[in-house]
């Protein structure tokens, strides 16, 4: 099912190592290329869990996904490239003091004894790199991270320093899981109003000069000169920054259906 000649060709991967470095190389690569999107919630449809699904998708149709999808594809290039790595499902905060549902997928990898939580499927501003599990600040492509211990609720909590003070993003302990877990936090994450994915059409690409992301018609771009932001006024438009921003290969009557809905009721602003 996996072929990782394929999926090195998708992420425009040449070569790696079971090293630090190596781990790096493949969280950049796959964050750059694949996109976080979730377009199949935001047009009703639950997406599929099924390994072959979300090859098709995400590998050979050159479509994005979200956590569930994204870091099951990195998870299996871990373990193809004989990482030592066990699988996380934690909770998102996005700056709330506690978490919702356990519905993000992520990873913890060993390499010479040093834990790193590694991550190819967040789509708030997380970091780049894995980050060392260990307590102090870490710079990572500019911005700086770190994790917290927090005793109410037992979990790490991963916090990006944002200019106005620390922000939560996600939290984690190392509960077991199981597959029916993921599959009913992705029914969660699909129709479930109290969510996101539901009633927002959330995407962002992490590319080597810099940071690109869609909530609607908000489409905002980062990089060391400051943040761009406009909205999207037509459907050649999101057509066109679909494909050439995000790398999505969208039909034409999938744009369409998507642009219908965003004519819709007002939704969040980005």
């Amino acid at each position: 099912m996996f072929d990782f000649d394929q999926y090195a060709r998708r992420i425009g991967l040449v070569h790696t190592e079971t090293t630090q470095a190596g781990l790096v190389a493949l969280q950049r690569a796959q964050l750059a290329a694949i996109a976080f999107e979730s377009i199949d919630p935001f047009l009703g449809k639950a997406p599929s869990l099924q390994p072959g699904d979300i090859w098709t998708q995400l590998v050979e149709k050159k479509r994005g996904g979200y956590c569930f999808q994204l870091n099951w594809l990195f998870g299996e290039a871990l373990k193809h490239l004989g990482f030592e790595a066990r699988s996380i499902l934690g909770r998102v905060r996005m700056g709330a003091p506690v978490g919702g549902v356990r519905a993000h997928l992520a990873w913890i990898v060993t390499i010479d004894g040093q834990e790193w939580l590694a991550d190819a499927g967040f789509g708030g501003p997380g970091p780049r790199d894995p980050v060392a599990i260990r307590a102090g600040e870490q710079l990572i492509g500019g911005m700086i991270f770190r994790l917290r211990e927090d005793d109410a609720t037992g979990e790490l909590v991963l916090e990006w320093q944002a200019p106005d003070g620390w922000f939560p993003l996600f939290g984690f302990d190392e509960s077991r899981f199981a597959q029916a877990d993921l599959e009913g936090a992705n029914q969660l994450c699909t129709f479930w109003s109290a969510l996101p994915f539901r009633d927002n059409l959330m995407m962002s690409i992490r590319l080597p000069d810099g940071d690109v992301a869609l909530m609607n018609r908000g489409l905002k771009r980062s990089n060391a000169q400051g943040t761009k932001s406009l909205q999207i006024g037509s459907v050649g438009e999101l057509a066109t920054y679909l494909r050439e921003l995000f790398g999505l290969d969208c039909d034409g009557e999938m744009v369409s259906r998507i642009w219908e809905r965003l004519e819709g009721p007002v939704r969040a602003a980005a």
